[in-house]
């Protein structure tokens, strides 16, 4: 999973004038029942304004999957669920409603990783997908404010934390792999629940994925190839270059699958290219 820099996103001020505003309106409602009402009527997140800053920072792709089309079309979501959340257990609870017009909780999500979908390409009847889930470890803090929120020790990890984002790699068959040793019982929990939520084992994706990184493969391996040879040329070297040049380029975050790229230079011991 690639690293979302919220700093790299810039809001339109309109949007966010208006947002302000409905927050206002949204804090001075005093049942909960007309909070839920004013946010239906208030969908700010489908603006187009929105939709295409949030679309720009990472060129399109969903902040979970890395994919644009693979998986299908896309939402904003909210990261913490508006109205309702949902835990592993199933048991439903309020939702985020004071996060309901916040731009900080949203990311862009294809489909398959925002709504319960199931996976046609496999003989399983399970729906994937985030939709109200947003699951806390048994005894955390659950915020009913936006301060409170730090506090929350939750699941699914964060494209917008860096450290969130690295917890995920990838191996040559598609498959997401931890990041972390096996002892991070913690981390692992997270991964395995995230994979889940966010339909990362959709298998169209693992299949790019996979051929994602043949692809790559086959650059490492002509550049190995070219390194070896005792009596190299200049048209050599300008090879090994181009072909650098080329992985450097597909490890851009902004580009498709480059979170597979990164996990197979780092496995092949090639991951100082990316420093050239």
């Amino acid at each position: 999973m690639r690293f979302v820099d919220p700093q790299k996103i810039n809001i339109p001020q309109t949007w966010l004038d208006k947002a302000a505003q409905l927050q206002k309106e949204l804090e001075a409602i005093p049942l909960l029942k007309d909070k839920l009402e004013h946010i239906d009527k208030n969908p700010i997140w489908q603006d187009v304004s929105l939709f295409t800053a949030l679309s720009a920072v990472m060129n399109g792709k969903c902040w979970y999957s890395e994919a644009q089309d693979l998986m299908s079309d896309r939402d904003v979501d909210h990261f913490r669920p508006k109205k309702r959340a949902k835990g592993i257990d199933e048991l439903e609870r309020d939702g985020y409603w004071f996060l309901a017009y916040d731009w900080e909780n949203y990311r862009f999500s294809s489909i398959y990783s925002n709504r319960l979908r199931k996976d046609k390409f496999i003989d399983d009847e399970t729906a994937y997908g985030k939709g109200i889930y947003f699951p806390l470890k048994s005894g955390s803090v659950v915020a009913t404010t936006k301060r409170q929120i730090i506090d929350e020790r939750y699941y699914l990890i964060d494209p917008t934390k860096k450290s969130d984002a690295s917890l995920i790699s990838f191996n040559g068959f598609g498959k997401v792999v931890p990041n972390v040793p096996k002892t991070h019982l913690w981390e692992i929990e997270r991964i395995t629940v995230s994979i889940k939520y966010y339909h990362l084992n959709h298998k169209p994706l693992e299949t790019a994925r996979a051929k994602k990184w043949n692809a790559c493969k086959l650059k490492i391996d002509k550049i190995k190839e070219l390194c070896c040879l005792a009596d190299r040329t200049n048209n050599d070297d300008f090879t090994i270059e181009f072909l650098k040049q080329e992985l450097i380029e597909w490890a851009k975050d902004t580009e498709l699958l480059s979170g597979v790229v990164i996990a197979c230079l780092d496995k092949h011991n090639m991951s100082s290219i990316l420093t050239i």
